[in-house]
């Protein structure tokens, strides 16, 4: 029987040297082999048609073209559409900050190096800032958020990902956690998943359509809503995710009917523009009117909130925290800051980042932990802060 020892992917025409001319560059897939495999043999383990065996002589100089000719131990450069799925993994195409990756059988959390190839089983885990995008060779795609760990196509789950911690966005993506199993249903599918620290999962979708599973129901959650599962429980009724933010002067007619604040940005301070309601006679402040209309399941953190800040937190205006990125492009691949902030916090950008022009955009946070999508980037000016 056919051993591997590991499977190596490469995609640039580097990869096609001893190959085929460079005009017919395609992704090309190393197979290492042990001595004693025959091109038989290869062909049954790895290729979709084994009839194909002769595709592999087009790529690789080899010492004999029968294909019952015993090989001596050598890498083979395969083209990644003949070869199964099973055996395809990912390409990790980019990392900011501390990624880590555990090899299948390791362990050992090594760093991680920029485009490498990542394999069937493997862990990734992100640390404090960091984030790794993964691409897999059938079109999934994956973030990984900061803090998270996640297990590439783990062996018998049927799955693209399996999220052990943390944060992922998926795009196409097949995703199971401890609590749910997540289905995309179109082609253009993207949400995201989120673990919270009683294990309840958070699936919020912001394209296309998804299904969510859990103790054998089944939830179809469309574009623009999300579901919370809780541990032996089963998937949720789907919520609206909170509303798409704005910033201040844009569609204030809108936002006066719904009562969802604006983004204010002014002198480097950024806000929600939030002001805290009036305590009555007695100093204490006055409950929302709305509050028996807000959702019930899982009220995330409401507890822990003063009267205050639940007055501003309701139906009319469900946003709990807003999520602050900052990035030296407008793609956000080099995140400088990435964080979520209450709803009343005021941040002063001039005391946490250097002067420069920046690109900046936030997403809001509502009562039950639903994050909605990003707004339209914005590029901004950080300027010296000056003292008197």
């Amino acid at each position: 029987m056919l051993s591997l020892i590991r499977t190596v992917f490469a995609v640039t025409a580097l990869g096609l040297s001893l190959a085929i001319p460079a005009d017919c560059a395609e992704e090309l897939q190393t197979i290492i082999v042990k001595p004693g495999d025959t091109l038989w043999s290869i062909a049954n383990t790895y290729l979709k048609d084994p009839k194909k065996w002769n595709e592999l002589l087009r790529y690789n100089r080899l010492p004999s073209s029968d294909p019952s000719i015993a090989l001596p131990g050598l890498a083979l450069k395969v083209p990644v559409k003949l070869v199964k799925e099973q055996y395809r993994a990912a390409r990790l195409v980019y990392y900011v900050n501390d990624v880590r990756l555990r090899k299948t059988g390791d362990a050992d959390w090594k760093p991680v190096a920029a485009s490498m190839d990542l394999y069937k089983n493997d862990t990734l885990r992100t640390m404090v800032g960091a984030r790794a995008d993964v691409k897999f060779y059938t079109g999934e795609i994956f973030n990984l958020y900061p803090n998270s760990i996640a297990v590439l196509r783990p062996p018998d789950k049927k799955t693209d990902v399996e999220l052990l911690a943390g944060e992922i966005h998926g795009i196409r993506s097949r995703v199971i956690t401890i609590s749910a199993r997540i289905t995309p249903k179109s082609g253009d599918t993207e949400f995201g998943a989120k673990i919270k620290e009683d294990l309840t999962t958070l699936v919020q979708v912001y394209k296309g359509l998804v299904d969510v599973e859990a103790q054998g129901k089944i939830v179809e959650v469309s574009e623009g809503f999300a579901v919370e599962v809780k541990m032996d429980m089963p998937p949720s009724a789907p919520v609206k995710l909170p509303p798409l933010p704005e910033f201040e002067g844009g569609n204030q007619l809108a936002s006066s009917r719904t009562g969802i604040p604006q983004i204010k940005l002014e002198g480097g301070r950024v806000s929600l523009n939030l002001k805290a309601p009036s305590r009555g006679q007695d100093g204490r402040f006055a409950a929302p009117t709305d509050m028996k209309d807000l959702p019930v399941a899982g009220v995330g953190g409401a507890e822990k909130m003063v009267a205050g800040e639940m007055a501003l937190i309701s139906v009319a205006n469900p946003v709990q925290a807003y999520h602050l990125q900052i990035a030296k492009d407008q793609n956000f691949n080099s995140l400088i800051m990435n964080h979520d902030y209450e709803a009343l916090d005021e941040i002063d950008l001039t005391e946490t980042i250097p002067p420069g022009v920046y690109w900046m955009r936030v997403s809001y946070v509502d009562l039950l932990g639903f994050e909605g999508k990003f707004n339209a980037p914005r590029q901004i000016t950080i300027g010296k802060k000056r003292y008197p």
